[in-house]
C-alpha cells in the first residue's frame, strides 16, 4: 500500500510539473495577415526614404509620403524591408526575421501606418461627430479655426482646431472633421467626444462616425 501511495504521489507531481512548464499555446506563430497585404500606391503619390535625416539613436529612417493633399512621414525601423512591385503600384512591407517577437508585432502596425499616410495624402481622412440630445449642438466661430460645443451645460466649450484639420458644420447637430493625418483627426474628435461620451440610459452624447451603444434599462430607486 505504501508503494502504491508513493507512485500515485509521484504521478501527481509529474502532472503538476508538466502543466506548470508547458507553453500557453503549442501552435506555430502565424505570419501577420495585415503586414503581408500590399499597400496600393496611387499614381499621384510618391514615396522616398530620407536617409539623410536618419535617427541613429532610435534606429529609424523617415519615409516621406507625398501626394496632392500634402506630405506626411512614417518612421521605418531598420529591420523593415520596403519593396515597390508591379511598376511601383504596390508596396510590400516585410521584416528581416518574422520569428523575432518585436518584428512580428510591428509588422502589421508599420504596414497600417504607411497605408494611412498614403490614403491621407491622396484622399484625406474624414470623421463625423453627431450630437444627440436636447440642446446639443456645435457651431463654427468666425474665422473657421474654432468650434463652439454645447452639450447640456450652462455655457459652451470652445475648441481650437489644430493645424492641418478643417471643420464643417452642415447641421447644428453634426460636425465634419477632415485632414490628411488620421491620428490627428481622430485625436481631435476624441477630445470633443470626451466632453460628453454617449451614455446607455437615454442615448445622449457625442457619437463618432457610426458609433452605437447598447441601451440599458433605467435605474429604479
Amino acid at each position: 500500500m505504501a508503494r502504491i501511495s508513493l507512485l500515485s504521489s509521484r504521478t501527481v507531481c509529474l502532472r503538476q510539473y508538466a502543466i506548470a512548464h508547458r507553453g500557453f499555446c503549442s501552435s506555430v506563430s502565424a505570419l501577420s495577415h495585415i503586414g503581408s497585404a500590399p499597400v496600393f500606391i496611387p499614381d499621384t503619390v510618391q514615396l522616398m526614404l530620407d536617409v539623410h535625416n536618419r535617427d541613429d539613436e532610435r534606429d529609424m529612417t523617415p519615409l516621406i509620403v507625398s501626394g496632392p493633399k500634402g506630405t506626411l512621414q512614417v518612421q521605418v525601423p531598420s529591420y523593415a524591408r520596403l519593396d515597390l512591385v508591379d511598376n511601383g503600384k504596390k508596396l510590400e512591407v516585410k521584416v528581416a526575421d518574422a520569428e523575432v517577437k518585436i518584428q512580428r508585432q510591428m509588422w502589421g502596425t508599420l504596414r497600417s501606418l504607411i497605408n494611412n499616410q498614403v490614403t491621407g495624402v491622396s484622399e484625406g481622412h474624414i470623421v463625423i461627430l453627431q450630437f444627440v440630445g436636447t440642446g446639443y449642438r456645435a457651431e463654427l466661430l468666425p474665422g473657421g479655426r474654432q468650434v463652439s460645443v454645447k452639450v447640456g451645460q450652462t455655457g459652451t466649450t470652445v475648441f481650437d482646431i489644430p493645424e492641418g484639420i478643417t471643420a464643417l458644420s452642415p447641421q447644428p447637430t453634426r460636425l465634419v472633421l477632415e485632414g490628411i493625418d488620421k491620428q490627428a483627426v481622430k485625436q481631435f474628435a476624441a477630445n470633443i467626444r470626451a466632453l460628453r461620451p454617449p451614455e446607455p440610459y437615454k442615448g445622449k452624447g457625442i457619437f463618432v462616425n457610426n458609433e452605437t451603444i447598447k441601451m440599458k434599462d433605467k435605474k429604479v430607486k
